[in-house]
């Protein structure tokens, strides 16, 4: 059942021609949408790397390193 090609699939697993003359109209539609939704989320990246990179994180406190002991001479 799961191998079995659906009704608009040829035995190659191929689109019929039928399914691709009802694909046709929203190609280029689809296409643009796809294109934009790449551009908004490679802008919303790009600038979130830039405000990142911007900032220079010296309001943050940072938290004071706890003392250092030599834990190899204390197993001997």
């Amino acid at each position: 059942m799961l191998n079995q090609p659906l009704k608009y699939q040829t035995q190659k697993i191929l689109f019929t021609p039928a399914l691709k003359r009802a694909r046709k109209p929203f190609v280029v539609r689809n296409a643009i949408t796809g294109m934009l939704l790449l551009g908004f989320c490679g802008a919303v990246y790009s600038y979130s790397i830039m405000a990142v990179k911007q900032d220079d994180l010296s309001d943050v406190p940072m938290p004071s390193l706890p003392p250092s002991e030599n834990l190899s001479d204390d197993k001997k």
